[in-house]
């Protein structure tokens, strides 16, 4: 290629990326506005069920991705910020694309409802069955392509439908019997062994094991079917090279890394806390999925946490982003904390921590927001190997996450890390977003995993 040629096409990739972020951002914003009004009518699956445009229309028209397992219907700043990405990489590498949603919660049951838009209301979940063991695979796979299965089966095989490629977004975990997992992984299948349909996994967090292993089987049965396989950080690629040896996997950091600190959102909401908070320094806590001693009465070993941080960064700030987190407006109410539920957005999630000395979590991607924002994590384990992931994609500075469940015996150290953090925020600052720059180069490079398989499929 002549310099000319390279010059033409560095500028055509720059403004294709460029037009990409802006509509990403114009449809998180929507997303964010919506969230906030009042649920005068239900919302429907019909939302979440329409094409995706092409960055640029071209005639012929491009390909057709099938997006298993899109998660914009989930009220999750980490499920959120992760789409958002995988979006931006997706449009920019394959501009001319159709992308067409199969939403995370057709993989689900009702019980499961709450954690999504609205609580669910007036969402549709095609009954359709599915395997429950791996050697149930061919059996109903059969039933599926033969139409025995019912109307929910096919609603979902009409999605397939002149599909070029399918991916596999994995956010949600494939551990013990996760059943958006157990679906996800049979449909991975079904698009690849019986419907033709090249397919690749992105986003993977893998953590199989011994615990209820319903999930071992079915992923040394899908996993080495598919056209590639990636997963977004090293825990997960250990776990998978015992659990199936030789299966050819990458590793690419989550898609949320190519979202960048410019995109905090200081909205109304955020500007809102932080008058509340006024001029003292303040950290953010938000809980993760594991159980905390958070009894009521000031006694309680969250409770012991954070006053004792509070001599470090005097003002708490309760962050409660999805229904399970409610309990902690006790613990905020007990130490004098400010309980916040109206940071609806991953962004404005982000603009809150970027004034913070710095975040206690025990989530994956809210580490992961905060460091691109510039702000340190003590980080907490949570159900999985996940939030290890976090800390060693951020180059271990973080160093490992503490216990949740027995925070007492590890207040002294991490308060002592806390103090570490405040004492040179500028510093940490610097370096997080540095680390984060590196891991957006490596996440943008998701989308030359996909259009290679694109192009080898012709």
């Amino acid at each position: 290629m002549t310099e000319p040629s390279r010059a033409t096409a560095s500028r055509v990739l720059r403004e294709t990326r460029t037009l990409a972020k802006r509509v990403t951002r114009s449809i998180a914003t929507e997303v964010a506005a919506a969230r906030r009004r009042a649920t005068s009518s239900p919302t429907t699956s019909d939302a979440f069920l329409r094409d995706i445009p092409p960055l640029a229309p071209a005639d012929p028209a491009g390909p057709t991705i099938v997006l298993l397992n899109d998660c914009r219907d989930q009220v999750n700043y980490g499920a959120e910020v992760l789409v958002d990405g995988l979006l931006r990489i997706l449009r920019e590498r394959a501009p001319t694309a159709t992308i067409r949603p199969i939403p995370s919660h057709w993989l689900i049951d009702k019980a499961h409802l709450d954690a999504f838009v609205d609580r669910g209301a007036g969402l549709h979940l095609p009954r359709a069955p599915y395997p429950t063991v791996a050697d149930q695979f061919d059996a109903i796979a059969d039933e599926w392509v033969q139409g025995r299965a019912g109307p929910g089966a096919a609603e979902v095989l009409a999605r397939f439908d002149d599909a070029d490629l399918v991916v596999l977004n994995g956010e949600g975990s494939i551990y013990r019997d996760n059943l958006s997992a157990i679906r996800e992984l049979f449909l991975a299948w079904l698009a690849k062994e019986r419907l033709g349909i090249p397919t690749v996994h992105v986003n993977g967090l893998v953590h199989l094991t011994d615990v209820k292993p319903v999930l071992p089987a079915m992923v040394r049965r899908t996993f080495p079917a598919l056209d590639a396989v990636a997963v977004r950080e090293a825990p997960s690629l250990r776990n998978l090279e015992e659990y199936v040896p030789g299966l050819a996997v990458q590793v690419f950091p989550d898609s949320a890394f190519v979202i960048e600190p410019t995109e905090a959102w200081d909205s109304a909401a955020v500007r809102e806390v932080r008058d509340r908070i006024g001029d003292q320094p303040y950290f953010c806590f938000d809980p993760g999925p594991m159980p905390m001693d958070a009894r009521r009465g000031g006694a309680s070993a969250l409770h012991r946490l954070i006053t004792a941080l509070q001599e470090v960064a005097p003002r708490a700030v309760f962050v409660c982003s999805a229904p399970a987190d409610a309990y902690i407006e006790v613990v905020a109410q007990e130490t004098g904390g400010i309980y916040v539920d109206t940071i609806a957005h991953y962004r404005e999630f982000m603009a809150l921590t970027a004034g913070a000395q710095f975040l206690v979590s025990g989530r994956y991607h809210n580490p992961i927001l905060a460091a691109i924002a510039g702000c340190p994590t003590i980080a907490i384990g949570s159900s999985s190997h996940k939030v290890h992931g976090t800390c060693e994609m951020l180059d271990g500075v973080l160093g490992a996450p503490y216990d949740g469940t027995a925070l007492i015996p590890e207040i002294d150290d991490i308060v002592d890390r806390a103090r570490g953090y405040a004492r040179d925020r500028d510093h940490w600052r610097a370096q997080l977003q540095e680390i984060c720059a590196r891991r957006r180069d490596e996440a943008w490079g998701l989308g030359d995993l996909v259009i290679g398989v694109l192009r080898s499929d012709g």
